[in-house]
C-alpha cells in the first residue's frame, strides 16, 4: 500500500501523497499532501488524521476504547486506564475504527484530538 506514496519532511512535519500531489507546481500550496506526523527533538507525533487513515495498518500501541471511553477523549478529557500498550504516543481505536491519537503514561491517557465541538 505504502510504495503508491512519496514520503516527505518540510519544516519539522511529516507530509505523504501521490506522485501526482507531490509534483503539483501550476500554483504554490501551503502544503503538498497529507500531513503524517510532527518531528519534535525527543519523539515524533502522528496526526489525528494521518492515523484515521492509516491507522489499520497500526499492529501495536493501540487502545481499544469503549463508548464512553471514546466520548471522554474526543471531547478532549482524560482516562485512568491501564492497558498493555508502551508509554508514549498511541493510537485510539472505537469499535475498530482508527478515531485519532493519544498521550499515554501509564496510568493516564490524555486526548491528542484537535477539538471542534463537544459530542453528547
Amino acid at each position: 500500500m505504502f510504495d503508491r506514496f512519496e514520503v516527505t519532511e518540510e519544516q519539522e512535519t511529516v507530509f505523504a501523497g501521490t506522485p501526482e500531489v507531490m509534483e503539483f507546481d501550476a500554483v504554490r500550496p501551503m502544503r503538498r499532501g497529507m500531513r503524517l506526523a510532527r518531528i519534535y527533538p525527543h519523539s515524533v507525533k502522528p496526526t489525528t488524521f494521518g492515523m484515521q487513515v492509516l491507522g489499520r495498518h497500526a499492529t501495536r500501541n493501540a487502545i481499544e476504547l469503549d463508548d464512553e471511553q471514546a466520548k471522554r477523549l474526543i471531547n478532549g478529557g482524560s482516562l485512568i486506564i491501564d492497558v498493555d500498550a508502551e508509554n508514549g504516543f498511541v493510537l485510539l481505536r472505537w469499535r475498530g475504527f482508527a478515531v485519532g491519537v493519544g498521550f499515554y503514561k501509564r496510568p493516564v491517557l490524555k486526548s491528542q484530538i484537535p477539538r471542534f465541538r463537544p459530542v453528547e
